[in-house]
């Protein structure tokens, strides 16, 4: 049975909303030139930024809406590259804790030369589940080794305790569920092979 997607991790929404902010004037710019303006020669430039800009807010406007982390169908979804998530058994997942790492932050024109760190969320995943032990990531993103998944602050909502009681308080209670669906299962099996078993004695 489907179920539906939570999200768990956010985005850093802030970073993409100030770009929003900051992109939007330029876009009315250029699409006052492109509506208002006789000349040729201005118009198509205009009109090229102005769908540049249209297209980078858009993009902006849609990632704020996708998690870094979510859950559905016993799977964690891990949103660390471009394209589909990489899903994880969530059975696998043990705990998420605190970390810090580089930022990753582009450096402009040499402004910044020491190393700028930021805090991560560290997931420990299973030691037995060999084949999750290693997965490409974006660099920028995060990293996945030696079955650690780290989520760079960077990029994802603002780290804190209260959002590390969350995840960990959300896996357990997927954990729990499982269990229950599990004992369920077995429980139903149980009720419908006991005729079957009792008929066989008589």
């Amino acid at each position: 049975m489907s179920q539906a997607r939570v999200n768990w991790l956010h985005t850093n929404r802030r970073a993409l909303s100030l770009g929003i902010v900051v992109l939007s004037p330029a876009l009315a710019v250029a699409v006052g030139v492109m509506a208002t303006s006789a000349n040729e020669w201005l118009r198509w430039p205009a009109a090229a930024a102005a769908l540049l800009l249209a297209y980078a807010i858009g993009l902006c406007v849609y990632l704020m809406w996708q998690p870094r982390l979510s859950y559905a169908n016993e799977q964690l979804h891990v949103h660390l590259r471009p394209g589909a998530p990489i899903r994880v058994p969530i059975e696998i997942v043990e705990c998420f804790f605190l970390g810090q790492g580089p930022a990753l932050l582009p450096r402009l024109f040499g402004s910044r030369k020491k190393a700028e760190e930021t805090s991560t969320i560290v997931v420990r995943l299973a030691e037995s589940a060999e084949q999750w032990k290693h997965v490409d990531v974006k660099p920028a993103l995060g990293q996945w080794c030696e079955g650690y998944i780290t989520i760079r602050g960077t990029w994802c909502e603002p780290i804190t305790n209260e959002l590390l009681k969350r995840l960990n308080g959300n896996l357990v209670a997927a954990h729990r569920e499982i269990r229950a669906k599990a004992q369920a299962e077995l429980a139903t099996e149980s009720g419908q092979t006991l005729p079957i078993r009792e008929q066989e004695v008589g």
